[in-house]
């Protein structure tokens, strides 16, 4: 490794943490889910930080969950997958990207057995750089450009849509339910009501079981001005919630669970319009929908970008567990396909 570079394995940032955050906010993406918050709250102590150095100064780096399956080391996104964090990449300073690369990809070249199977890898991946490798398209993420004011971001929508945005708000506003951020204080009462609106819902159980550490991170986020939570409510009836992020002018909307009850037909909407303007107020430039192609998704986002899952495998032990893994989907898919 040329002159004073090398990779220091941690497992916390600790005074490389305000020079992390600085490198992901300069990201061509940057994400939340690669914000120091984000990951000591999702991941408090699971997590392996392979940061390239020249000397003491960091130069860039990746954040990594663990574990070892029968001998063999693998890589992950840290925290756990259900979370789905997204846009995942390899930091580095502007200028440095191809000696990051360079380190990081002879750091995972280097002799032993060790799996990568990161899901939820940035479009233009500099990691799948460091690696030569492609990552598989996993799923697609809209996203739109903001205007530069609040009230031109529905104008620009469908007129279907914007007709059952108003007549929606209107609804609601009748009886008394109204759009607020959530206060520090009152973060508490926002996640019981998040919890309560998604538990018992098709699908959403693993989520539900880590809301612990979801609501670690998002607190953390919350503190530093990088994630909101919002709601529709009147007073202390919760009709819908936002869990979303912004970083570095970028709005992420990442989770909103709402009221199934017909009288609060298109809460959810109602509450996402709201948040995107607020977010435009605040002078953000783009907001992101997150991974998945979801129908309602196209009412908000007019363009996509393409979520990867980067896999590679070092070693004969390795490259044999990911073949067996994917044998026995292949028979999983079989079997499901001839089922009644």
């Amino acid at each position: 490794m040329p002159g004073s570079l090398s990779v220091a394995i941690r497992p916390r940032l600790e005074h490389h943490r305000e020079t992390w955050d600085a490198l992901g906010a300069l990201a061509p993406l940057p994400s939340p889910f690669q914000r120091s918050w984000w990951i000591e709250g999702v991941a408090p102590h699971d997590t392996t930080y392979a940061l390239v150095l020249d000397g003491d100064r960091l130069l860039g780096g990746l954040a990594l969950g663990v574990r070892r399956v029968t001998g063999v080391r693998r890589y992950a996104a840290p925290g756990p997958a259900v979370l789905c964090p997204d846009h995942l990449d390899l930091l580095a300073a502007p200028g440095a990207e191809d000696v990051v690369a360079g380190v990081i990809g002879e750091w995972l070249a280097r002799p032993g057995q060790r799996v990568l199977d990161l899901r939820g890898v940035a479009d233009s991946s500099l990691l799948a750089r460091a690696l030569g490798a492609t990552p598989a398209r996993l799923d697609v993420a809209p996203y739109e450009a903001l205007p530069v004011t609040p009230e031109t971001y529905l104008a620009r929508r469908s007129s279907n849509f914007r007709r059952s945005v108003r007549r929606a708000a209107k609804s609601l506003a009748s009886k008394g339910i109204e759009h607020r951020q959530v206060s520090p204080a009152d973060l508490p009462d926002a996640f019981a009501a998040f919890r309560e609106l998604h538990e018992g819902r098709e699908g959403r159980g693993p989520l539900v079981a880590q809301m612990p550490a979801l609501i670690r991170a998002l607190a953390a986020g919350v503190a530093v001005g990088e994630a909101r939570i919002d709601v529709l409510a009147a007073g202390s009836d919760v009709v819908a919630v936002s869990l979303a992020f912004v970083v570095a002018g970028r709005l992420s909307l990442y989770q909103v669970a709402r009221s199934l009850d017909g009288a609060h037909d298109g809460a959810g909407n109602v509450l996402l319009v709201a948040v995107i303007e607020d977010a435009v107020t605040d002078g953000c430039h783009e907001v992101d929908l997150l991974r998945g192609g979801e129908g309602y998704k196209s009412s908000f986002a007019d363009r996509t970008r393409v979520v990867g899952r980067l896999r590679t495998a070092h070693g004969g032990a390795a490259r044999a567990q990911v073949a067996a893994e994917d044998a026995a989907r292949r028979v999983s898919a079989r079997l499901r396909s001839r089922a009644p």
